[in-house]
């Protein structure tokens, strides 16, 4: 489980740990499904490469965009978890 967990900095600046539930793609772009330390809660991000290699971890806000994640993560979860 702690290879699952990862440091955002949320708008406030402060870093929050969270639970990364599946990470997947739907066409090109990679989403994640991440969620807070003791909560079922899903929020879904963009993954995206910066130039150090690491994960930029960006919120989907468009909501026909949520919905459509939806449907394609609940369709694979089964498999992911």
């Amino acid at each position: 489980m702690e290879d699952n967990i990862i440091e955002l900095i949320n708008e406030e600046g402060k870093t929050e740990k969270l639970v990364v539930e599946a990470t997947f793609h739907i066409d090109d772009t990679m989403y994640a499904v991440l969620h807070e330390i003791g909560s079922d809660e899903g929020m879904i991000f963009y993954v995206e490469e910066a130039e150090d290699g690491n994960g930029v971890f960006i919120p989907v806000e468009d909501e026909e965009e949520i919905q459509e994640v939806i449907e394609v993560y609940e369709g694979i979860a089964d498999d992911l978890i």
